[in-house]
Protein backbone atom coordinates (compact mmCIF):
# COMPACT_ATOMS: atom_id res chain seq x y z
CA UNK A 1 0.00 0.00 0.00
CA UNK A 2 2.93 2.33 0.83
CA UNK A 3 4.16 2.15 -2.78
CA UNK A 4 0.75 3.23 -4.28
CA UNK A 5 0.89 6.18 -2.03
CA UNK A 6 4.24 6.75 -2.94
CA UNK A 7 2.99 6.91 -6.70
CA UNK A 8 0.14 8.70 -6.37
CA UNK A 9 2.02 11.71 -4.29
CA UNK A 10 4.61 11.14 -7.21
CA UNK A 11 2.02 12.00 -9.87
CA UNK A 12 0.39 15.06 -7.87
CA UNK A 13 3.59 16.72 -7.44
CA UNK A 14 4.57 16.21 -11.44
CA UNK A 15 0.87 17.75 -11.94
CA UNK A 16 1.53 20.92 -9.58
CA UNK A 17 4.92 21.12 -11.59
CA UNK A 18 2.86 21.15 -14.69
CA UNK A 19 0.67 23.71 -13.92
CA UNK A 20 3.29 25.39 -12.16
CA UNK A 21 4.74 25.56 -15.58
CA UNK A 22 1.80 26.29 -17.93
CA UNK A 23 0.36 29.13 -15.43
CA UNK A 24 3.75 31.38 -15.26
CA UNK A 25 4.80 31.23 -18.73
CA UNK A 26 1.34 31.47 -20.68
CA UNK A 27 -0.29 34.71 -19.94
CA UNK A 28 2.85 36.75 -20.35
CA UNK A 29 3.12 34.81 -24.28
CA UNK A 30 -0.38 34.79 -24.29
CA UNK A 31 -0.41 38.83 -24.10
CA UNK A 32 2.71 39.43 -26.46
CA UNK A 33 0.79 37.49 -29.03
CA UNK A 34 -2.17 39.47 -28.68
CA UNK A 35 -0.13 42.64 -28.42
CA UNK A 36 2.01 41.99 -31.76
CA UNK A 37 -1.15 40.83 -33.41
CA UNK A 38 -3.47 43.83 -32.29
CA UNK A 39 -0.49 46.19 -33.82
CA UNK A 40 0.45 44.34 -36.99
CA UNK A 41 -3.77 44.60 -37.49
CA UNK A 42 -4.41 47.90 -36.34
CA UNK A 43 -1.17 49.96 -36.40
CA UNK A 44 -0.95 50.36 -32.86
CA UNK A 45 2.09 51.43 -30.91
CA UNK A 46 4.52 48.98 -29.40
CA UNK A 47 3.53 50.69 -25.67
CA UNK A 48 0.61 48.30 -26.42
CA UNK A 49 3.17 44.83 -26.27
CA UNK A 50 5.21 46.58 -23.48
CA UNK A 51 1.70 47.03 -21.37
CA UNK A 52 0.50 43.40 -21.97
CA UNK A 53 3.86 42.08 -21.17
CA UNK A 54 3.89 43.70 -17.93
CA UNK A 55 0.01 42.52 -17.62
CA UNK A 56 0.95 39.05 -18.28
CA UNK A 57 4.10 39.15 -15.51
CA UNK A 58 1.93 40.54 -13.30
CA UNK A 59 -0.62 37.46 -13.84
CA UNK A 60 2.39 34.92 -13.52
CA UNK A 61 3.53 36.85 -10.19
CA UNK A 62 0.10 36.63 -9.02
CA UNK A 63 -0.39 32.51 -10.33
CA UNK A 64 3.29 32.16 -8.32
CA UNK A 65 1.91 33.31 -5.45
CA UNK A 66 -1.18 31.27 -5.59
CA UNK A 67 0.31 28.06 -6.51
CA UNK A 68 3.41 28.51 -3.91
CA UNK A 69 0.93 29.07 -1.12
CA UNK A 70 -1.40 25.81 -1.93
CA UNK A 71 2.01 23.65 -2.78
CA UNK A 72 3.08 24.26 0.62
CA UNK A 73 0.00 23.73 2.56
CA UNK A 74 -0.57 20.20 0.75
CA UNK A 75 2.38 19.13 1.22
CA UNK A 76 2.86 19.53 4.42
CA UNK A 77 3.40 16.35 6.46
CA UNK A 78 1.20 17.11 8.77
CA UNK A 79 -3.06 18.45 8.23
CA UNK A 80 -3.81 21.79 8.60
CA UNK A 81 -6.82 24.37 10.23
CA UNK A 82 -9.57 23.15 12.12
CA UNK A 83 -9.44 19.43 10.84
CA UNK A 84 -6.06 18.92 12.45
CA UNK A 85 -7.22 19.87 16.19
CA UNK A 86 -10.06 17.69 15.19
CA UNK A 87 -8.01 14.63 14.11
CA UNK A 88 -5.60 14.87 17.50
CA UNK A 89 -8.86 15.19 19.38
CA UNK A 90 -10.32 11.86 17.96
CA UNK A 91 -7.23 9.84 18.34
CA UNK A 92 -7.74 8.31 21.71
CA UNK A 93 -11.07 7.71 21.84
CA UNK A 94 -11.18 4.28 20.30
CA UNK A 95 -14.00 3.23 18.03
CA UNK A 96 -16.82 6.11 16.86
CA UNK A 97 -20.43 5.35 15.19
CA UNK A 98 -19.81 5.87 11.76
CA UNK A 99 -16.93 3.17 11.51
CA UNK A 100 -19.08 -0.54 10.43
Amino acid sequence: MKKKNDLLASLRLLGYLTQFGLSVILPPLILVFLGVWLCDRYGIGVWLIVVLLLLGLVSSGCSFYRFFKTFIRETRDEPYGKAAQDDKTDEGKGDSEDEV
